[in-house]
């Protein structure tokens, strides 16, 4: 019988064996394993929900002196001109100023050394080239590891391209590139629900488990034979096998399915592109897609991609993209900003306030689902008339379970921007005191917004 949320293990279990011909017995800490599942036994009201990760994309910045908002004698927050569609939300997110990408004289790839440094910790050399893995997949393997998908990607623009998550240097994660995609990978091909009767797991799933397992005893004598890189890519190779593993060790339980689980509506097809009035659509149904699987415990780690780097966002019958416009439109003399260049800033942030509404909007055990989630939000240079890395703005959104305050603005004094990596992998329980290449390494966290 399978240990799990509907048999759990003994709490007065113990490890029985022999030794020189006694008898003996050993016992067990606290494991999670002990704790029956609550709605397994039918007590919703204790139900703890998990903590959940995600990312959140936007391109090209922000424009200096209009996004970042103010704090007031009284502590809150007034929002400017390009953050102001963020003021109904503004209560569950932090802004991140200040922090900057220190590139040690590297190059300024531009479009691509501000999110590297900052998902990677290490100023790329070479143009395109990532030079580790990003910190949201370390979360991921932290967090993911009992769900049907490790992560969740998905692009708003349609393009496969436009995504910044990356297992390791140059293995990037391919998104799901539209509403439809999300729907039938998570729910219309695989979510179990529970049904009446008795469980009775698929015979196929069982068989490949025993198949994978059958190979432990060579795997071992493999590795005594081998030197030390090779059993290092061997452990590589295997450490996916066994997160194979898992996959179909959950199909094997009896699904347990939260209370905030709603199965959702099939969105039909959608047009994929870069116009905006098609990203919006597709962002906002993708926002939803996803929240329901978090609520219905399919993953525990997201990224979401609203525009590209260098972003090729444009209106409807407009031949200019945003991002000409961040070259190509002069400063208005009475505004003292490029006007429209800024009402795409806009459409980024009425887009992100979407988003963390939408978790907000799902109910789970005494708060919502955005009480139990964090979501990290960045773009990919400050200033894109100049391809700046100084300052780049970044959000978090969403309490983590209590972890995190909200309503908070951290202005920083050109920190190295890997703070927030370093902050975000903490949080969600990664084990790193110390990360960052060069003048990037910090350990130190940003904690004005730690509980």
């Amino acid at each position: 019988m399978t240990i799990g949320r509907r048999n759990p293990l003994s709490r007065r279990a113990l490890l029985r064996g022999a030794f020189r011909g006694s008898a003996l017995a050993v016992g067990l800490p606290w494991l999670e394993a002990m704790v029956p599942s609550a709605l397994a036994v039918g007590a919703s009201s204790a139900y703890k929900p998990p903590l959940r990760f995600g990312t959140w994309f936007w391109g090209l910045g922000v424009t200096p002196g209009v996004w970042t908002p103010e704090k007031l004698e009284d502590g809150t927050l007034k929002m400017m001109s390009e953050s102001m569609p963020l003021d109904e939300v503004k209560q569950h997110i932090n802004f991140l100023t200040g922090f900057d990408a220190i590139l040690d004289g590297k190059p300024n790839h531009v479009h691509v050394s501000g999110t590297f440094s900052l998902r990677s910790g290490i100023a790329p050399q070479d143009f395109g080239k990532m030079e580790g893995p990003t910190f949201e997949t370390l979360i991921a393997d932290k967090l993911g590891g009992r769900t049907r998908f490790k992560t969740l990607d998905m692009t708003a623009t349609g393009n496969t391209s436009d995504a910044y998550s990356y297992r390791s240097a140059q293995v990037r994660n391919t998104p799901e590139t539209s509403p439809l995609a999300v729907y039938e990978r998570v729910f219309a091909g695989g979510l179990t629900t529970k049904t009446d009767g008795e469980f009775v797991a698929d015979p196929k799933t069982l068989s490949r488990i025993s198949v994978l397992s059958a190979v432990e005893e060579q795997r071992k004598d493999l590795e005594s034979k081998l030197g030390k890189e090779d059993r290092h890519r061997l452990d590589q190779y295997f450490t996916s096998v066994r997160e194979v593993e898992q996959q179909l060790e959950l199909e094997t339980e009896e699904p347990v399915i939260p209370a905030a689980c709603q199965m959702p509506d099939n969105p039909g097809e959608t047009e994929s592109n870069y116009n905006l009035s098609n990203v919006h659509k597709n962002h906002d149904l993708m926002a939803r897609l996803m929240a329901l699987s978090l609520a219905c415990d399919q993953t525990r780690n997201f990224n979401m991609v609203f525009s590209n780097s260098a972003s090729s966002l444009h209106r409807p019958g407009e031949a200019s993209s945003h991002h000409l416009y961040t070259h190509e439109e002069f400063t208005d003399p009475d505004e003292g900003i490029q006007v429209e260049t800024s009402k795409f800033v806009v459409e980024n942030m009425q887009a992100f306030a979407t988003f963390v509404k939408t978790l907000d909007s799902i109910p789970e055990a005494d708060g919502t689902l955005l009480d139990n989630c964090l979501v990290f939000a960045h773009s990919d240079t400050s200033w894109a008339k100049i391809h700046a890395v100084q300052g780049i703005p970044m959000m978090t959104a969403g309490k983590a379970g209590g972890r995190v305050k909200t309503g908070e603005l951290i202005a920083a004094n050109g920190d190295p921007i890997t703070r927030a990596g370093l902050t975000m992998q903490q949080v969600t329980g990664v084990a790193v005191e110390t990360w960052g290449d060069g003048s990037m390494a910090t350990s130190s966290p940003i904690s004005q917004i730690l509980t």
